[in-house]
């Protein structure tokens, strides 16, 4: 962490409505300020998450990503458009997220997160979000969180619902206590990506900017222990409970 009250006048003037919030305040903004936040994955639900991140000031902002866009992206991952159709994402998402806000360190890791790079960039950052949108990878995300003791957010969706949770904050439940089977096509409740309306990877990332922001500033209510499914075509949103299980914690 650095020095508190170290605001500039220009980050006061920029970030005045979140440090006017009960709970943020001046302290609560150094606190965004000096965090440092990893994205995997920045398709429709991290593109989004970054846009929101990078918005609220986190100082020090990093993602992952190895694709290429291509037309089928732009009805949900309105960070890009037309011009951009067959470039690199990572290096499209720096230039766009830089132009947002000259005022935080953006880190562009062009290339796929794997088993033998964990080590060197997970540790790096304090909250890790996996926004991959699949089940392998997030196993990977969790258990390198478990190695490191990172914080890992995570976000899914699928027809028109999203899901998103916590695993590893504060000796709540991992990403293994909720989706215990290592096989995509036996894992209980998980499906692959299917159709959605464009707007749910948003709505998705939003929401998982918000909790990044919660577990950095300490405000109450951060969706650990628990699945949230955002359902948007009736709008009634359900949590399932997640136990936590210690044996998933002897990796």
């Amino acid at each position: 962490m650095g020095e508190l009250n170290s605001l500039t006048e220009l980050e006061k003037k920029r970030y005045k409505l979140q440090i006017m919030l009960h709970g943020v305040g001046a302290d609560g903004q150094e606190k965004i300020k000096n965090a440092r936040v990893l994205v995997v994955g920045i398709g429709g639900i991290g593109s989004l998450t970054l846009q929101y991140l990078t918005a609220m000031g986190v100082g020090t902002l990093g993602f992952i990503d190895f694709d290429s866009i291509e037309e089928e992206n732009l009805s949900h991952q309105v960070l890009y458009g037309m011009n951009d159709i067959g470039k690199l994402k990572a290096v499209v998402t720096r230039e766009r997220l830089q132009g947002m806000n000259p005022l935080i360190q953006i880190n562009m890791l062009n290339v796929q997160l794997n088993q033998d790079n964990a080590g060197a960039i997970l540790p790096g950052y304090d909250i890790v979000v996996d926004a991959t949108n699949n089940l392998p990878a997030s196993y990977l995300i969790n258990d390198s969180c478990l190695k490191y003791s990172r914080v890992m957010v995570y976000g899914k969706v699928s027809d028109m619902e999203g899901r998103l949770s916590v695993f590893n904050y504060m000796g709540g439940p991992s990403f293994r206590c909720a989706w215990p089977v290592d096989d995509e096509t036996n894992t209980q409740g998980e499906k692959k990506l299917s159709g959605m309306p464009g707007i749910l990877p948003g709505i998705t990332g939003a929401c998982l900017a918000n909790e990044v922001v919660k577990i950095i500033t300490g405000i109450p209510g951060v969706i650990s222990g628990k699945v949230m499914y955002i359902d948007v075509s009736g709008y009634k949103n359900r949590f399932v409970e997640v136990n936590r299980d210690h044996s998933n914690f002897k990796l």
